[in-house]
């Protein structure tokens, strides 16, 4: 067992991903912070869509042979 960072990734208040771990914080961070910062997408009439995003990283003790975690 070992203390991995766990990325979660909300879209419109719904968890969307919930698999994908990390062993440094910061590694995690940066992945989060580029999924809020995405792209927004515009309708034909040039409107943002209305989608929430929200991505943070959560500490948790895993068997890091049971789960893939990132660099």
């Amino acid at each position: 067992m070992t203390h991995l960072f766990l990325l979660m990734v909300l879209v419109n208040g719904q968890v969307e991903s919930s698999d994908m771990y990390f062993y440094n914080i910061h590694r995690c961070n940066y992945f989060a912070n580029a999924i809020v910062a995405g792209k927004v997408e515009r309708t034909m009439n040039s409107e943002p869509r209305r989608i929430t995003l929200a991505a943070y990283c959560l500490p948790r003790v895993a068997d890091k042979n049971a789960v893939r975690a990132y660099e």
